[in-house]
């Protein structure tokens, strides 16, 4: 081939080549204009009081489409149980499209058991804020271990602290109970100096008494899924001898329970999530004698029960990068930090505990401080049965004062229980994991 035709080839290639890169580079423009231009809708579900709903849309959501001008969030406020049902709908009918959601942490184990959670593994570099505490991270790292799969993020974490009227327990110079038997102690000598049985607990039964059980039974180091191990009976024989100071309006404490610490209706609020000191300032009430910590020590440790939601999307949806957008976001320090400052609820991103103000770092220092030794309850989909059957444990033992010797045997029968409703309702591997220990608290 002569110089002169070799030259004309390559001029010719190159303008092709050239023409061909126009072509492709204007093609990609033109696609990124025009989904620039498209309007994406988000749909977001979450469980939230009207307070915190009125926080999402109003501030956190006007943020994040202050961000993306294309991309509008719509939020759903649906409870628990309900988003359970709406989204397993969305994935038969194959409609969940551009969907995001918030759900409880222990009721996502029903979305999970059912194949309805799409798997982020892939994502979670990208979505994965590199200052999540270190035992929320590594609940992610577990779920990769047991589920093969990161099928859902922590969110807002959420531990439950003991509360206390400090003026009580510096008038009679009492410090603080730092485990089990100072707590029996000074229970008893509080209500021997002042007349009032001092402890109250949340005894009216559904999730709110299963949940406080729970942690009863791990610090006995229980594993209370069994209901009947030595530490579930070691940590029902003390509730039941401690009941004996716990406020006579306890059979009706639950999760909203705080006003009668003031009040001097009680002196001692067990386990209560934080949210409630905002509550409490918002509604007038004066905090300054309200004190708060982790709690006493059981007899084998002092872990935490992690409550509150986590981030899923689910299997089917469509748009995937935005929705990763959103949840990189949602754990984005800006966020975490409103979800601290406006909504009084622990953040699961540790960056947004730096410099908190005054009047409010003190309660989620005491937060952070319990999320180091954090454990969370196993996301089983049968969470509500176990909820039923421990109340029930809980009436026999503690409301109703059976005989310390009948205790092994009235939960050996809710193990039976359980075990039998497992058989009934799912098969005979998973009772036969149940009996076996199988199902326990999950540690970072």
């Amino acid at each position: 081939m002569n110089r002169k035709l070799r030259r004309a080839l390559t001029k010719t290639s190159v303008a092709i080549i050239i023409a061909i890169l126009v072509i492709a580079i204007g093609g990609a423009i033109g696609y990124y204009i025009t989904t620039l231009n498209s309007k994406l809708t988000i749909n977001y579900y979450d469980d939230l009081a009207p307070s915190e709903a009125k926080v999402f849309d109003c501030v956190i959501i006007p943020e994040f489409e202050e961000m993306y001008p294309n991309i509008s969030v719509h939020l759903t406020v649906e409870c628990a149980s309900d988003m359970v049902s709406t989204i397993e709908s969305l994935v038969k009918g194959n409609d969940v499209g551009p969907t995001v959601i918030a759900e409880d942490n222990m009721v996502i184990g029903e979305l999970l058991c059912a194949g309805d959670l799409m798997n982020l593994t892939p994502y979670e570099s990208i979505i994965s804020p590199p200052t999540m505490i270190s035992s929320m991270a590594n609940l992610m790292k577990y779920e990769e271990t047991v589920y093969h799969g990161i099928y859902f993020i922590p969110f807002r974490g959420n531990i439950p602290l003991v509360w206390y009227n400090k003026t009580v327990f510096e008038k009679l110079n009492l410090p603080l109970p730092q485990n089990w038997s100072q707590l029996m102690y000074e229970a008893k000598v509080i209500y021997q100096k002042t007349g009032v049985e001092p402890i109250m607990f949340q005894g009216h039964g559904g999730a709110s008494t299963a949940t406080e059980l729970y942690q009863w039974m791990v610090q006995a180091g229980g594993n209370p899924f069994v209901f009947n191990d030595s530490g579930d009976i070691e940590a029902f024989t003390y509730l039941d001898e401690l009941s004996a100071y716990f406020a006579p309006n306890y059979i009706h404490g639950y999760w909203g329970s705080y006003k009668g610490l003031v009040s001097n209706e009680y002196y001692i609020l067990d386990y209560q999530w934080p949210y409630i000191y905002s509550t409490m300032k918002s509604e007038g009430i004066n905090v300054s004698g309200i004190g708060f910590y982790p709690g006493p020590t059981g007899p084998v440790n002092n872990d935490h029960l992690v409550g509150g939601d986590v981030l899923a999307i689910p299997k089917g949806a469509t748009h995937i990068h935005s929705l990763l957008l959103f949840i990189k976001f949602l754990l984005s320090y800006n966020v975490q930090r409103d979800i601290i400052m406006m909504l009084g609820e622990p953040a699961v991103n540790s960056q947004a505990y730096n410099n908190l103000p005054s009047n409010v770092s003190s309660l989620f220092k005491a937060e952070e401080n319990a999320f180091q030794t954090a454990f969370f309850r196993e996301p089983v989909p049968w969470i509500s049965e176990w909820n039923d059957i421990a109340d029930s444990a809980f009436v026999k033992i503690v409301e109703d004062h059976a005989p310390a010797s009948q205790i092994p045997s009235i939960l050996s029968s809710a193990n039976q229980e359980m075990y039998t409703y497992l058989l009934t309702n799912y098969n005979s591997t998973v009772a036969q994991e149940y009996e076996q220990g199988y199902f326990a608290p999950l540690y970072g």
